[in-house]
Parts: C-alpha cells; sequence; structure tokens
C-alpha cells in the first residue's frame, strides 16, 4: 500500500500530512493510511457500534474571482481608444468640409452657395477653367481682390487667352494699389483684342491717375469707339469730360461708322 493520500478531486497522490492537495487545492481531511474498508451492510458480531454522528461533506472551495483592476483597466483602454478614433474622423470630416466650403467675406447667401459649389467642382477636377473663372467673379464681385486674383491667375495658367479674366485681374490689382500691375495686364488683354472696351477704358483710368492726361484722353477715345455697353459709355465719356475740363484738350473726333450698302 501507498503511503500517499490520493486527492479524490483530481486523482494526484500527495504525501502523507498534506491537509490540501498541493495540485489542486482540494481539502484532503484528516491522512488516511490505505483505502477506507467497504461499507457492510450490518454490524460484525462483537464490533463497536456505529458512530451517530451525522457525515459531513466537505465541498471544494469556490474558485475566486478574477481581480477587477485589470479589467477595468482595460475596459477604460478600450472605451479611450474608441473615443480617440471617433475624434480622427471628426477632425478628417470637418477638414474636408471646411477646404469645401470657403467662407466668401461680404457675400449673400446664393453667393456662398454657388462658391461652395464651385470649390466642390475644384475639388474634384482642378483643370475645370470655367469653375476656377465663376469662382473668380464671385470673389471679385464681393470685394475679396487677393482671393480673386488667386483664382484668375489659377485660370490664366490653364488658358491665357481668357481676355475678360486678363481684364479683371487687372481690375483686383489696380484696387489694391498697384498700378503698374494693373497697367500690365490691361495691355496684355488688348495684345488678344486691341478693341476690348473695358481694357481700353481702365487704361484711361491709370493713365489719368498717372497725370498723363493726352494718353488717358486717347484711351478713352478708343474706348468709346468700340461701342461700348451703355454704363460703361457714360463713365468714358465723364472722364473724357474731366480732361478736357482741367486740360483743355480736346479729343479726336470719332470715326464715322462704314456706311452699309
Amino acid at each position: 500500500m501507498s503511503d500517499t493520500v490520493h486527492c479524490p478531486d483530481c486523482g494526484h497522490e500527495n504525501p502523507p500530512g498534506f491537509e490540501a492537495c498541493a495540485a489542486c487545492g482540494f481539502p484532503l481531511g484528516e491522512p488516511q493510511a490505505g483505502p477506507a474498508p467497504a461499507a457492510a451492510t450490518a454490524e460484525a458480531p462483537g464490533a463497536a457500534p456505529a458512530s451517530s454522528e451525522p457525515h459531513i461533506t466537505i465541498r471544494r472551495p469556490l474558485p475566486r474571482p478574477r481581480p477587477r483592476g485589470s479589467q477595468q483597466a482595460t475596459t477604460l483602454w478600450l472605451v479611450f481608444g474608441t473615443f480617440m478614433a471617433l475624434m480622427v474622423i471628426w477632425v478628417a470630416i470637418k477638414a474636408n468640409v471646411d477646404r469645401a466650403s470657403q467662407p466668401v467675406e461680404g457675400s449673400n447667401p446664393q453667393q456662398q452657395v454657388n462658391a461652395d459649389s464651385l470649390a466642390r467642382v475644384l475639388q474634384s477636377d482642378s483643370t475645370n477653367v470655367t469653375a476656377q473663372v465663376e469662382l473668380a467673379n464671385i470673389f471679385y464681385d464681393t470685394g475679396n481682390w487677393n482671393d480673386a486674383i488667386i483664382h484668375y491667375r489659377s485660370a490664366l495658367r490653364k488658358d491665357s487667352s481668357l481676355v475678360s479674366a486678363l481684364v479683371d485681374l487687372g481690375v483686383c490689382y489696380y484696387n489694391l494699389g498697384d498700378a503698374e500691375a494693373a497697367d500690365r495686364h490691361f495691355r496684355l488683354a488688348l495684345n488678344r483684342d486691341p478693341h476690348q472696351p473695358v481694357a481700353l477704358f481702365n487704361l484711361g483710368i491709370v493713365s489719368e491717375r498717372r497725370k498723363e492726361y493726352r494718353q488717358a484722353l486717347d484711351f478713352y477715345h478708343r474706348a468709346l469707339q468700340t461701342a461700348p455697353p451703355e454704363e460703361i459709355k457714360q463713365a468714358i465719356i465723364a472722364g473724357m469730360g474731366r480732361i478736357q475740363q482741367a486740360q483743355g484738350l480736346q479729343p479726336k473726333p470719332l470715326e464715322s461708322p462704314p456706311a452699309t450698302p
């Protein structure tokens, strides 16, 4: 017979004297020298009477709960990580929206809607010259000269034949106080279209500001010969009147229109 104590829970053989199984911790109770004899159905003759004490069943200890500290820390990190990921997504979406929606100072609601729409078009197709010019025109109409210059120049880099864009670009520079850049762009427009009335009128304005009155009068005169729109025509006549009154200069007579056959 072995002197070891057999664990009834896991079957591990423990040395004598162990109160609990070395392998699983199951209580072993009093050490046993060997297997207990089988229970008899009746008392043997001359045997001592059976004990009347109730049998106590030793239950296996319940497993200890896992420490909550590490589990709580893991949960907190998961929550924090999820929050940070959502923040990154929100910032990215907001950045895209901001890029697509550039506030136009001084614009009315419809101009802002148009500007946002054009910005989205350019975001998907930066080569769209028409959208670039239309967006520049919105900045021009609202007096945002620097922003208008950026978009006019971008459009002209793609298509240098845009006469109206050259003229409007010159006006932006003039309104920012750069008469030299304005003059240069008005003349570039005339190189492409010698009869562009707005370019001629604007060159008259620039020359008058420089006190080059005879040259200014010549530009006004040429602009008047191009049959300009009525609103420009009145401004041309007013400019010519200022020079005539201040300097006593007379413009050349207007050429008669060609006779119709």
